[in-house]
This record gives C-alpha cells, structure tokens and sequence, in this order.
C-alpha cells in the first residue's frame, strides 16, 4: 500500500496567504508598466479589461506553476505539493484553480470540508484527481514521485 502524506489544513492556508505576496508583485509590475505605456497617466480602477488582465495573470501565476512544478512559490515554502503533477492537463489545472476560485468565494468551504471528508481531499483535490502532499514526510517506494525534489 502506498504511503501518501497528505498535508496539513494550516500549510494550505499559510501557502496560499504567502501566494499573495507574488501576485501583489505582479500586480505592481503590470500596472508600473501600463503607466508608463500610458506616459503617467494611470488606468482607472473600474476598467474591465485592466481587471480581466489582472485576473488572467492569476490564473497564469496557478495553474502554470501547478502544471510545470506542481508547486507555487507558497507551496514550495511551506514545503507542500501536488502528487503527479507531471500527469496533470492544462484541463485539470484549470479546473483545480476554478474550483478553488470558487472555494474562496465561499470563505474557503472547500478546504474546511476538507476537515469532514473522509479521505481528507479539499474540493481542489477533487476537481484535478491528485492530492496535495507534504513534501518533508517520506514516501514508499511505490507511491508517485513528490511534486519537486532538491537536485544536487
């Protein structure tokens, strides 16, 4: 039987509050460059297309970071990731960030479910058929290779 460690519920929340500093950099560096382009002049904050780049950059920052590592900068901090993250589809990548997009939404009731789900899966879990593992417990030799290893 494999031996999966699925991470703990406050690595989920610590990760994805670690994300928001990333993000909130791209944000700047996006919006740096817009004023610039725009000779100083800045893009009002109602401006649809503006929040639709804004939201695409998230949705890159996820689902790209899940499908080439199976980690984001956060996940790697707190030393989480995606179990077989090589076999995931840009389909389910965005899926899971759909569903987690969804998740946040409802103030995070797919990871508290988490809590009452019997194979402690959060909803994201669910949506992309691979678990979120914690990375510092060892696996058998069976079980799918861990979302990164160190390389020396």
């Amino acid at each position: 039987m494999t031996n999966i460690h699925k991470s703990k519920l406050w690595k989920h929340v610590a990760a994805l509050i670690y994300d928001i500093f990333p993000i909130l950099g791209i944000f700047l560096v996006t919006s740096l460059i817009f004023v610039l382009l725009r000779t100083g002049k800045e893009v009002e904050p109602e401006t649809l297309w503006f929040q639709l780049l804004l939201f695409f950059e998230v949705y890159l920052y996820f689902t790209y970071s899940w499908k080439k590592g199976g980690q984001t900068i956060g996940m790697k901090a707190w030393k989480i990731g995606i179990l077989n993250h090589h076999k995931l589809t840009w389909q389910a990548v965005t899926l899971r960030f759909i569903t987690g997009i969804f998740s946040t939404l409802l103030l995070g009731a797919g990871l508290w479910l988490r809590i009452s789900n019997s194979k402690n899966l959060t909803w994201m879990d669910m949506a992309c058929g691979q678990p979120v593992i914690d990375l510092t417990k060892s696996t058998d030799d069976s079980s799918p290779e861990p979302a990164s290893k160190p390389q020396n």
